[in-house]
């Protein structure tokens, strides 16, 4: 992997990290499924007019529209909704944590499914390693908040069922779509996963906003233009130009962000069994993305 994508990995980590706090403090304001839906549509709307000038026109290719929106399905609309909604029964910082196992799910499926990506005895082990971690965390029930006994675990089974989307999504995107676009696919999935979720939303969702304050207003603009716009924009770049090993090293930066700012602001607890599954998850992620150097034989007489 090369060093130049150091930068977007930060950058992406700091984008959903943040998006996940956000989040969990919007759904507090608004119905969870309104709240997505919203965040959803206002990001296609800005997103809209990037597309426009870019061409002059939106895009007609059939090529495009078809993976688009199957992308789109998969990697927006289900990881989306899945993961805020795992967000009412633990903290940003569980959520990030349980986030972190990516990189096992994307490992073992580019190893079945991506040439160039197969599995060494180092990812084998880290797999291992980060799996203990994520069993550990959910057999305990720990939520990550205060005054919270053994969490609901749900949250688990919806934050695993996002990450299934996600790692489908990862392996269609370096097989099928790296010749495409990223603004042209970065605005059609945002369209259809928007039309998806509020068609939801109208079944399922509250349409009231009575009790929405200023901060709830705010933390719904910054899901929306960081987590949804940004955060798919550039998730896309990097799943296109560095791989899928690259994307997964974004896990490996979400859960530090998403656990400073949730204690800061929202009061969110850090136990030790927090900080132990970190370390196993951590741990089987550095295996996972360690490289392996084989010593250089030099001729004798040289």
């Amino acid at each position: 992997m090369h060093t130049k994508a150091f930068p977007y990995i930060g950058l992406l980590s700091l984008f959903w990290g943040t998006n996940i706090v956000a989040s969990r403090f919007g759904i507090g304001e608004f119905n969870p499924y309104l709240f997505i839906a919203l965040r959803l549509t206002i990001a296609m709307l800005f997103f809209a007019p990037v597309v426009l000038w870019k061409n002059g026109r939106f895009p007609t290719n059939p090529e495009l529209w078809r993976k688009a929106v199957l992308s789109g399905i998969i990697g927006v609309s289900i990881p989306m909704t899945t993961f805020i909604l795992s967000l009412q029964y633990q903290s940003s910082g569980m959520a990030s944590i349980f986030v972190t196992t990516s990189p096992v799910q994307i490992v073992l499926a580019a190893h079945f499914f991506l040439p160039d990506e197969k599995l060494t005895r180092n990812k084998a082990l880290g797999v291992t390693l980060a799996l203990v971690g994520a069993l550990f965390l959910a057999l305990r029930g720990e939520s990550g908040l205060a005054g919270v006994g053994r969490a609901n675990p749900l949250g688990f089974l919806l934050v695993t069922t996002g990450l299934l989307a996600e790692t489908v999504n990862t392996m269609y995107v370096r097989r099928h779509m790296t010749h495409l676009d990223p603004i042209e696919v970065t605005g059609i999935r945002l369209a259809v996963g928007a039309l998806i979720l509020i068609t939801v939303a109208f079944f399922l969702g509250d349409f009231s906003f009575a009790h929405v304050t200023a901060a709830g207003y705010f933390s719904l603009a910054y899901a929306a233009l960081i987590g949804a716009l940004a955060g798919q924009f550039t998730a896309f770049y990097i799943q296109r130009r560095f791989g899928a090993t690259a994307f997964a090293l974004t896990s490996y930066l979400i859960p530090v962000v998403a656990t400073v700012f949730g204690v800061l602001l929202l009061g969110e607890i850090v136990t030790w069994a927090m900080l132990i599954g970190v370390l196993l998850i951590g741990g089987g992620i550095y295996l996972i993305n360690r490289r392996v150097y084989e010593p250089q034989m030099v001729p004798v007489g040289d």
